[in-house]
């Protein structure tokens, strides 16, 4: 069998020659009603809830509050949590040093340099702060903090005036380490999710959030993918249909068949679902794609740009169908699973 081993230059493609907003909704993207119930957990990730199938495998997310990178490491059994701090910090440290003497760059953090520094008494945790810059007059403040539940890798890139000092390195680090809570307990409705624990009662003006998960490749069993995207609102357009390029995908050798097309609003949000089978002229197999894409709304945190997405081969259509379908009907927010807060 052969397959397009990059089917997303089929979708780039048709991307560029889109065009018009029709939509229309077509049955054969219904799974088949027959099978069993689809068990999910409801995971939640930035400011959202998603419902993951249970017999999917969650990949890694990227969680960035104010641009400042949020990352939970959990402590390793049997070794010395203290030591195993130390061991998670050091490559970090080790390879921000080599760069630097080999470029002969070796030098405080005024000059665009290497600062190490203990900061425990600020995070009342033992913590550890590095500074290192590059090429660019960017700063990496780069701070593991070891909670009783995880260390907390906390880094954010920040511009400087080349030949000046670094000042407040740790200033805003400190300020969302104030409001980041380990877990999912007595949960404020306005929480920021990150792998392990969350962000409340942060005045926020930049979230961006990420999560996959995939269903197992077998001998049988082809991969289904599942991805959610957020970023911050960059434009008011509503998406294009995919639908109204059809004939000219056509012309260009592209195989698309239109199985949805429509407007569906998820958590109050209106957004475009669309489910089609796309692939070249000369591959065995097409794939499947579905999506909701939700434009944002200005500077809500609560309404970013959302993407939903399933990808598989078409030999995977039925399972992906049900799966997209029960996605789409548990979605919701983290404001309305957990409630109101008085």
């Amino acid at each position: 069998m052969r397959l397009n081993p990059f089917p997303t230059l089929s979708i780039l493609l048709l991307t560029l020659i889109l065009g018009g907003c029709h939509y229309m909704t077509i049955d054969t993207a219904s799974p088949n009603p027959n099978l069993p119930p689809c068990p999910v957990t409801m995971f939640p990730i930035g400011r959202f809830m998603i419902p993951v199938p249970k017999d999917m495998e969650l990949g890694a997310g990227i969680h960035k509050v104010n641009k400042i990178t949020i990352d939970e490491i959990a402590w390793k059994r049997g070794r010395d949590r203290e030591e195993y701090l130390q061991e998670v910090w050091m490559p970090v440290r080790t390879q921000a040093r080599k760069r630097y003497v080999e470029g002969g760059k070796l030098g405080p953090a005024s000059q665009g340099g290497l600062a190490e520094e203990d900061v425990s008494h600020l995070f009342g945790y033992p913590a550890m702060l590095l500074c290192y810059g590059d090429d660019m007059a960017d700063h990496y403040i780069d701070v593991h903090i070891g909670l009783p539940e995880a260390i907390l890798r906390l880094k954010e890139s920040r511009f400087y005036p080349i030949g000046q000092e670094c000042l407040d390195m740790e200033g805003r680090i400190l300020n969302l380490f104030k409001h980041y809570r380990f877990g999912n307990k007595n949960v404020a409705p306005d929480s920021f999710f990150s792998a392990g624990g969350r962000v409340e009662g942060l005045k926020t003006w930049h979230e961006r959030a990420s999560l996959g998960a995939t269903w197992p490749a077998g001998a049988s069993r082809p991969t289904i993918r599942l991805s959610f995207h957020t970023s911050p609102s960059c434009t008011h357009e509503f998406p294009k249909s995919i639908f109204t390029g059809l004939s000219v995908a056509r012309k260009h050798g592209i195989r698309l068949h239109v199985l949805r097309s429509q407007k569906r609003t998820l958590a109050g949000m209106v957004g475009l679902e669309e489910v089609y089978l796309i692939g070249n002229k000369d591959d065995d197999e097409l794939r499947l794609s579905a999506s909701w894409k939700y434009p944002g709304s200005g500077k809500d945190p609560e309404k970013p740009d959302i993407e939903l997405k399933i990808t598989c081969p078409e030999s995977a259509k039925e399972k992906a169908l049900h799966i997209w379908d029960t996605v789409m009907t548990k979605f919701t927010t983290v404001r309305e699973y957990y409630g109101r807060r008085s």
